[in-house]
């Protein structure tokens, strides 16, 4: 049997940048919880009211972000914590701005999005980076949510079943006598 995959190439590795000579960039930050900003925030040079400004190079990462975040809001700095990053840049010839996700991390937990840099996301210096934040105990909650808006509300005999469609726990049915365990 052959192999399909003649050969793999890795992108070629990214110039680092040396930060004692190249002067920084401002990066303007929008943080949300639970949720991305709204595009229309965006419009005729306004922009959302919660931004966060930072001074950083193209080589910096998701994961230096994060940190950064994490250090102005104490909110996030709980283990788990699910930080989307998206670029808000404008349309070309529009006055519009359009939004491109570019990968997420989580506090106190590794991922493969960590160590993606802003030059890596083809960001260019003037776009704005969004940033939906969400707390551990929403994220089961908007799971919940998101699994009651796409597949409607549970049908009769479902309430004991996880949002994999597998069955959590034991199902009882009622005897003439007492409950019994119908395994």
């Amino acid at each position: 049997m052959t192999s399909l995959i003649s050969q793999v190439t890795a992108p070629p590795p990214e110039k680092a940048v040396d930060r004692e000579k190249v002067c920084p960039l401002l990066l303007r930050i929008f943080p949300a919880n639970g949720r991305h900003n709204p595009i229309s925030e965006y419009a005729r040079g306004h922009t959302p009211i919660n931004e966060l400004q930072i001074y950083t190079w193209m080589d910096c990462t998701l994961r230096e972000l994060t940190h950064l975040i994490k250090d102005v809001n104490p909110d996030a700095r709980r283990r788990g914590t699910l930080f989307e990053f998206a670029i808000i840049s404008p349309e070309h010839n529009s006055p519009r701005f359009i939004s491109r996700e570019i990968g997420n991390t989580q506090a106190g937990l590794r991922g493969v999005d960590d160590g993606k840099t802003l030059s890596g996301c083809k960001f260019v210096v003037g776009d704005y980076i969004d940033v939906a934040i969400t707390l551990p105990h929403l994220q089961r909650a908007d799971r919940r949510d998101r699994d009651y808006m796409y597949r409607g509300p549970p049908r009769r005999g479902d309430r004991d079943r996880d949002f994999n469609g597998t069955a959590s726990g034991r199902r009882f049915h009622r005897s003439p006598d007492r409950f019994r365990d119908r395994d």
